[in-house]
């Protein structure tokens, strides 16, 4: 199967109770990989080195809760084979409340490097200093109004 989304976002409605089904680390690892290409649990399993009966689980947890759906199913020599594929690749609940003054906020779960994280965190800061010049040369043309920015990258909890 080839790769089916090529930095699409879509972005998909979720309940509580799919919102806590999504917040394990390796669920949602697996969402992203399934989003990218559909793949057996097997094939899943071996590419996050993982047992197989651990990510069929996580697998059937998300399929139970909507979040994954079987793409295809392939029979050779009486073997079935299930090709999973995720719904969506940005999860919202509208059910969600900010705190008081919230504007917006956004999260993911993702696998870094400890290069790719410090490449990240560094993007991260030049795009705030962009935005900071952009400001600065927008003022006296368009309203502006105060906000705080802020990012966080922590350590994740166990995947299991």
């Amino acid at each position: 199967m080839n790769k089916k989304h090529e930095m699409k976002k879509e972005v998909m409605n979720v309940n509580w109770e799919q919102q806590k089904v999504l917040s394990n680390p390796l669920r949602s690892r697996l969402v992203a990989l399934l989003y990218e290409q559909s793949m057996t649990p097997k094939q899943v399993a071996d590419l996050v080195g993982k047992n197989p009966g651990t990510v069929y689980y996580h697998i059937q947890q998300l399929v139970k809760h909507d979040i994954l759906e079987i793409e295809s199913i392939n029979t050779e020599k009486g073997i079935v084979e299930k090709y999973y594929t995720s719904k969506a690749n940005v999860f919202k609940n509208p059910e969600e409340v900010s705190p008081s003054g919230h504007v917006d906020s956004k999260a993911a779960n993702i696998y870094l490097s400890k290069k790719l994280l410090d490449q990240f965190s560094e993007e991260l800061e030049e795009l705030l200093f962009r935005y900071g010049h952009l400001s600065y040369k927008e003022k006296g043309h368009e309203e502006q109004l105060p906000y705080a920015i802020e990012f966080l990258i922590k350590e994740s909890g166990e995947e299991e």
